[in-house]
């Protein structure tokens, strides 16, 4: 990996990508290319992907924690 590959100390290690609007959040997952691929083209997940293997915490910052 280069110099201009790595990422800063600065840059966090994950993301999370999302769109939003006043009514709806639409967030972006990576997948493994042969759960990807499949799901892009067909429109729905194939058998290989499993919902027991997902885990999701979304938190909302509080005024308290935002202002630390």
């Amino acid at each position: 990996m280069s110099e201009s590959e790595r990422p800063s100390a600065t840059e966090p290690r994950f993301r999370v990508r999302a769109r939003h609007t006043a009514d709806t959040v639409t967030v972006y997952q990576a997948y493994r290319p042969e759960i990807g691929g499949p799901a892009a083209r067909h429109g729905r997940f194939p058998a290989a992907w499993k919902r027991d293997r997902m885990t999701w915490v979304i938190k909302p910052r509080s005024q308290t924690s935002a202002a630390m």
